[in-house]
């Protein structure tokens, strides 16, 4: 039987390794429950809750609906361990991608069964828990996989325990020991050291290796030191780690509880990760990951021990579904900076809507696909009980990592939308992009982000990543000179950001990004009414080199001097180059083999279906500043009427203010008629 109290001895354990001090004065209750196992999550009275709201709430009875046709479906496949042999021929290095489909199906199944009582849920779930509990490994070596894994089996012994026998718990306990406890203290014992002493540096991290014995001095494999670095691999590692320590608890006290104390001294650095304001440094597929294990992992704590210890207090977490709603584009893509994909499972949104009172927090208005957790979605989603008097701004800032999201409306498919980002450029997963933008309009990605790289490539998680197309300069929508790489840990700022009735724009200082202390580098770029947006770039003479524009897009290009047509998906785009007078565009490959960043090129993605629109100036002003403006419409006749000539970035804020009262001195207000 499950104790309803922690013990002393346990209790002291806790405090002793490293447990934040309020421990000592919270009442560590667990839940009440006659289950043979910790009720981790889906308690008995959560599960009565959502019943109710079931019977209550058609689009909650949709959604469990649609929860008992994916768990059907579920049993007409072969179990993951079943398919991990037939596809994968039992490689262990194949583990860690099978290992992503666990959560999903567990949890699927377990909820299918607790909420119907059909014996077919159950007897798969159990099937399914005990192949992975008698894999021989669940690889260490990517302590990633390992960690998907765990917590799959940790929520389905969980969810599944009045269906297991006793002998089936004893595999199953004696797995979550032996294969993810035991290997998780080994890897804090090992970085014990660094706890207290800081960051690694992210773009020295490797990829995936065998564990070493010992952590060389200023090595950062991230297997082995996701419990010392701030990035996503902190989050989902001491996710598992933790769901585990309290799934085997009674039976493993000593080792359960060593291993959650350090789990919640170690998440202050992977909860770090959400400030300021919640934008994510890795990029919002990354970003997304670690939300959703961050509510799975205060959910689960609240669960058991009503209490969070303070991690849904962490700085931009309340904030993170407003940057996870303004990355999403109106075409449903997201703003994929960096490594991250154009889409992510979004499941964190309607926690962060119940927990935090944010009924905007809905992933349907943004166009994005739905989630693979439908039993996640439903111990979450809260549509009955949420203050329908919300916050939608249609552009936000999220000043600590200088990003902008830009849009003409919300639950338009069709509506303009352009965001773009500055802040520092180090972080894991980065790229060398500041300035760099994507644009939407008529239900189409125009400006698209190449998005991640072939991690297989030789160094691409070291210093070496800069060698290929992708995460070099040339391969982002921003400015390059001479094809020089931006500087790896430079830093760009938002100077400006502005919200009036017809136009919303945001200027960025790029200096430091490109290391030019003694020059100016800016780039400025506004949504002017519905339908239009302006990027303009200025420079200054000492500049060094030749600054060339590039967008990178997946439209059909016909060029007529310093106008492009872009066609796609049946839609029409124009650009149109405003200045410099005499500049024409130009159409390049995306094909690393032919840029100069070549390394290994064979290997990398090719880019088919995408082509660079480039403006390269024949002529560098030698004593005025250099200005690049690119206009985008698809009406461009008028839009070129309304913006006329344009003006100085500088003038951008006073042209908007003065609302058509414009002087002579200032043509060409922007948005202004």
């Amino acid at each position: 039987m499950f104790q309803k109290y922690l013990t002393m001895a346990t209790l002291a354990l806790l405090i002793f390794f490293s447990l934040p001090q309020y421990w000592e004065q919270t009442d560590v209750a667990r839940a009440d429950t006659p289950s043979p196992v910790p009720q981790i999550m889906l308690t008995d009275a959560i599960l009565a809750d959502l019943r109710a709201r079931i019977d209550r709430i058609p689009t909650v009875a949709a959604d469990a609906k649609q929860l008992l046709a994916d768990a059907d479906a579920f049993l007409q496949v072969p179990t993951i361990v079943d398919e991990f042999h037939i596809d994968h021929k039992g490689q262990l290095d194949k583990l860690p991608g099978v290992a992503q489909k666990s959560v999903e199906r567990l949890t699927t199944l377990a909820m299918a069964w607790r909420l119907s009582g059909d014996q077919r849920f159950a007897d798969r779930g159990r099937l399914e828990l005990l192949g992975l509990a008698r894999l021989e490994t669940w690889y260490p070596a990517h302590f990633l996989g390992l960690s998907r894994i765990t917590l799959a089996v940790s929520l389905g012994y969980s969810w599944l325990g009045d269906a297991l026998s006793e002998s089936d718990r004893k595999i199953i306990n004696a797995a979550l020991i032996e294969k993810a406890l035991k290997e998780g203290e080994r890897i804090y014992g090992k970085d014990e050291h660094y706890f207290n002493t800081g960051w690694l540096v992210p773009h020295l991290w490797a990829p995936p290796v065998a564990v070493p014995d010992t952590l060389p001095d200023g090595a950062a494999l991230a297997d082995i030191t996701w419990p010392v670095a701030s990035f996503n691999w902190n989050m989902v590692c001491n996710t598992g780690m933790v769901l585990a320590a309290i799934a085997v608890m009674e039976e493993e006290t000593d080792l359960a509880a060593r291993v959650l104390g350090r789990a919640l001294t170690s998440l202050s650095n992977g909860f770090a990760h959400f400030a300021p304001e919640g934008a994510w440094p890795e990029g919002p597929m990354y970003g997304a990951l670690s939300g959703r294990d961050a509510a799975i992992l205060i959910t689960s704590l609240e669960s058991v021990y009503r209490e969070d210890f303070g991690l849904s207090k962490a700085a931009g977490l309340p904030s993170f579904g407003d940057y996870l709603m303004h990355v999403t584009g109106p075409t449903g893509l997201l703003f994929n900076y960096g490594d991250s994909d154009t889409s992510t499972d979004p499941i964190v949104l309607p926690w962060l809507a119940t927990r935090f009172n944010r009924a905007e927090y809905d992933w349907r208005k943004t166009g994005a696909p739905g989630t693979s957790h439908p039993a996640f979605n439903l111990l979450w989603r809260r549509d009955d009980g949420l203050n329908p008097t919300v916050r939608e701004p249609t552009s936000l800032w999220f000043g600590g990592y200088g990003l902008i999201a830009m849009r003409s409306a919300w639950n338009n498919p069709e509506a303009t939308y352009v965001a773009f980002k500055a802040g520092p450029i180090k972080s894991h997963h980065n790229n060398l992009d500041a300035g760099t933008f994507v644009l939407d309009s008529k239900g189409v990605r125009w400006a698209v982000d190449l998005g991640a790289g072939n991690y297989d490539l030789p160094g691409y998680f070291t210093s070496d990543r800069f060698k290929y197309y992708r995460t070099a300069t040339i391969g982002q929508n921003t400015l390059s000179f001479d094809g020089v790489n931006q500087n790896p840990t430079g830093r760009a700022f938002i100077e400006d950001f502005a919200q009036f009735s017809d136009i919303d724009f945001a200027i960025a200082d790029l200096s430091n990004a490109y290391d030019a202390p003694l020059a100016s580098i800016r780039r400025g770029v506004a949504l002017i009414g519905d339908d239009t947006v302006l990027v303009q770039d200025e420079s200054t003479p000492d500049v060094p080199g030749s600054m060339a524009w590039t967008m990178h897009t997946k439209a059909d290009i016909t060029i007529f001097g310093n106008r492009a047509t872009l066609k796609q998906d049946g839609q029409e785009m124009t650009a149109l180059i405003l200045s410099p007078p005499d500049a024409i565009f130009q159409k390049r490959t995306a094909d690393p083999c032919n840029t100069q960043f070549d390394t290994a090129c064979k290997n990398q993605h090719p880019n088919t279906g995408v082509h660079r629109l480039m403006i390269v100036p024949e002529k560098k002003p030698s004593n005025t500043t250099h200005r690049i403006t690119v206009l985008f419409s698809s009406d461009i006749e008028s839009a070129q009427k309304r913006v006329g000539a344009g003006s100085p970035l500088n003038q951008w804020r006073i042209s908007a203010t003065l609302k058509g009262k414009v002087p002579a001195a200032l043509p060409g207000a922007l948005g202004i008629d």
